[in-house]
């Protein structure tokens, strides 16, 4: 018997080691993809444009004499209201997304509630609606891809009809919830649909992205040092001119990849295969 306990005690505890170690490991990759994610191409030029323009203003002595704080405002605040934005878009494409979930289980629901309905009644609402689904999360994931919603427009008229054709099992008040229900989820599906099709205003991103370039030609105009010597001191002005260049577009990137939180590219995208209605929620499964 202590040798049966000392051997589940054993394998209890190497299996508490393994997940702790595979959520640390989900955990640290995790956060290596999220700093790799503010790389590209866009950070890559910034930084080269700041050490070309640092030491070109130190060959030729270009010297401004600007206010930083101006310059702060004129970027950083757009910026912020611009993150702010896309954050906003991403928290109501959750809510709206979920919403569009709940009335596929409310309509199914409600359907199954109601006394004489057979299974093959159920099944056939359920998947029609499963279709409907289907046919959201391949237009979200793609792009170009407006077809797909003129589709599922089309199906609105579809379930009605099924709603319709049992319409003698109903009274009136199974029937007026049925049909509220099955609009407020065609409503959840236009809602999604226009947050993907309207995203940051195009202007604002613009505004950001051509002073975040325009930025260096201005931090560097008074932080060269005039000296040759390789000293560490020497080069701290330049060190700090980059790290704004760097704060400032990688702020950017991290705005243009929740930009989008359908195209399943961006780690803070939604989870729609984790979010979506699945077969097991079925009723007659």
């Amino acid at each position: 018997m202590p040798g049966i306990i000392k051997t589940n005690h054993l394998k209890g505890s190497l299996i508490k080691y393994f997940f702790k170690n595979q959520i640390v490991s989900t955990s640290i990759k995790s956060s290596f993809e999220a700093i790799l994610s503010v790389f590209n191409i866009r950070l890559l030029i910034i930084l080269l444009e700041t050490i070309f323009i640092y030491f070109l203003y130190k060959n030729y002595q270009i010297n401004f004499n600007i206010d930083f704080t101006i310059m702060s405002i004129a970027i950083v605040f757009p910026l912020v209201f611009s993150i702010t934005s896309a954050y906003q878009r991403r928290q109501d494409a959750i809510n709206s997304y979920l919403e569009f979930r709940n009335k596929i289980i409310d309509l199914t629901n409600v359907f199954y509630a109601v006394e004489n309905v057979q299974k093959k009644d159920y099944v056939k609402l359920f998947g029609s609606l499963e279709e409907i689904q289907s046919l959201l999360n391949d237009y979200l994931t793609k792009e170009n891809n407006e077809k797909d919603f003129d589709k599922i427009r089309s199906k609105r008229k579809e379930v009605l009809l099924i709603i319709d054709s049992y319409k003698k099992l109903f009274n009136e008040r199974e029937k007026d919830s049925l049909i509220r229900i099955k609009n407020e989820l065609f409503l959840s599906a236009e809602k999604i649909r226009g947050i993907k099709i309207h995203g940051t205003p195009i202007s604002l991103k613009k505004y950001c992205l051509i002073f975040i370039y325009f930025s260096p030609l201005l931090y560097n105009s008074h932080s060269f040092v005039n000296s040759n010597s390789l000293k560490l001191e020497n080069f701290m002005p330049l060190l700090f001119v980059m790290v704004v260049s760097f704060v400032l577009m990688a702020l950017y990137n991290i705005q243009d990849y929740i930009e989008n939180p359908f195209d399943q590219k961006g780690l803070d995208d939604l989870k729609i295969d984790k979010l979506k209605v699945n077969k097991i929620e079925n009723l007659f499964n």
